[in-house]
């Protein structure tokens, strides 16, 4: 076979590899998920009877009315990750009952309003808009339950037409924010709030006592402050609603992180997630300010504090060398009933000073040897005991650990390098194990 002959063959092949692909990914007319990169425009292929359409990561820039007038039925559409720059929302006044919209992920800054009635899911996140993208037709999508915004300046006056709504999850993206009004957040009705802060860019600290204002539980990503004049305002936290909640990606000093520690500490928290939590600075510093603190976070977890679990994953440090004894002995003392310390390279833990409340304590993913909780009896009211992937070595002494821990049902010891001597002593496992 020639050379010409290869070329046409390998064209064959490859043009019906692409509609074979398309064929399947439209197997049901239904739903109609185009798999190819390279569309500049929405196809006007659709069944009358797709309900999804899933056209995200393509390289679409405008949207026309008779894109989707042919599509009835039509309930979920994504159009994240293209390159749309502006919306007017009547291309989309054919589409009844549409129900999800995801334009995530688009270069948005203007946008025509119209209302779409059925709409719960309407996803406006990571664009380019100055102002909060939301119009005053917002407030009759009365079904709305998920809102996703993305904005450089934040005002009180912008949530003014959504204020009635009651709203299950709002996501905000703040790209880079010049401008927030304070209180601007409390003015929301919504269970879930999440906050996006930019990553390069100090955090707002008001945003975060506005947002524990504002709802059942509060999530923000990219906590940095590299500032050493940190905003510590008086503040009522019994008059704060949230009771969850969550960081993540987090950079701060030893210090702010304290003080940040502090105020949630004080307030109906219930429930207090980290995730990927880097801090740097001293921990023993010349001033007594960091102990101070530290000492009335410890005192505020003793005395009334509404905390019942605290969840620290994936930690990491700048600090080269420091007294580990003031990490250990703050965790250990805590009067929660729930403790999670994983993937922090943590050697050891120190036993609680007196009878502690601690019912589930989840230390995997660390460097524990079997001296961890040696001789503690301290520990009557532990029921789950979590130290899978640790340096746990001797399975005698392992169990010895467990001998005064008087409630423990569930012990996970896994992925360890754990060996049994016949010629030492027996085990001695906990009888309730």
């Amino acid at each position: 076979m020639g050379f010409p002959a290869n070329i046409f063959l390998f064209a064959c092949m490859f043009t019906f590899t692409l509609w074979n692909n398309i064929q399947l990914s439209m197997e049901n007319e239904f739903t109609a998920h185009y798999s190819s990169s390279f569309l500049a425009c929405v196809p006007k292929s659709q069944s009358k009877h797709t309900t999804v359409l899933d056209l995200s990561q393509k390289n679409i820039s405008e949207l026309h009315i008779s894109d989707f007038s042919s599509l009835p039925e039509l309930q979920v559409l994504n159009l994240s990750h293209n390159l749309i720059r502006e919306l007017d929302f009547n291309v989309f006044k054919f589409n009844e009952k549409l129900e999800c919209l995801d334009l995530s992920h688009n270069n948005l800054w203007n946008m025509y309003c119209q209302t779409l009635a059925g709409l719960r899911h309407l996803d406006l996140s990571f664009n380019k808009f100055k102002t909060l993208p939301i119009c005053q037709e917002f407030g009759n999508m009365l079904n709305l339950e998920y809102l996703g915004l993305s904005a450089t300046m934040i005002r009180k006056s912008d949530f003014r037409g959504i204020t009635h709504l009651q709203l299950h999850t709002v996501f905000l993206t703040l790209e880079d924010l010049s401008h927030y009004e304070a209180k601007s957040l409390t003015v929301l009705n919504t269970k879930n709030l999440h906050i996006v802060f930019p990553i390069n860019k100090n955090f707002a600290f008001p945003l975060l006592y506005d947002g524990m204002n504002t709802s059942e539980k509060l999530e923000l990503s990219n906590i940095r402050y590299n500032s050493t004049d940190f905003p510590f305002p008086t503040f009522d936290p019994l008059k704060f609603k949230t009771l969850s909640l969550r960081f993540n990606n987090v950079d701060l000093s030893w210090s702010i992180l304290v003080r940040i520690f502090t105020i949630v500490w004080s307030t109906p928290v219930e429930y207090f997630t980290v995730k990927n939590l880097t801090f740097q600075g001293s921990i023993q510093s010349t001033t007594n300010t960091d102990f101070s603190l530290l000492s009335y976070w410890a005192q505020s977890v003793y005395s009334g504090s509404s905390m019942k679990a605290l969840i620290l994953d994936h930690i990491r440090t700048k600090v080269f060398s420091f007294s580990q004894d003031i990490l250990y002995k703050t965790f250990s003392d805590m009067n929660i009933e729930n403790l999670t310390i994983s993937d922090a390279f943590m050697p050891h833990m120190l036993c609680p000073s007196s009878t502690s409340l601690f019912q589930y304590l989840d230390f995997s993913y660390n460097a524990l040897t079997d001296e961890v909780f040696k001789n503690c009896d301290t520990l009557t009211h532990l029921k789950m005991l979590i130290l899978q992937r640790n340096q746990l070595e001797n399975l005698s002494k392992v169990s010895s650990m467990t001998s005064k821990m008087k409630s423990l049902k569930h012990m996970d010891i896994s992925r360890n390098l754990l060996y049994y001597d016949e010629n030492e002593n027996y085990c001695h496992w906990v009888g309730t194990l």
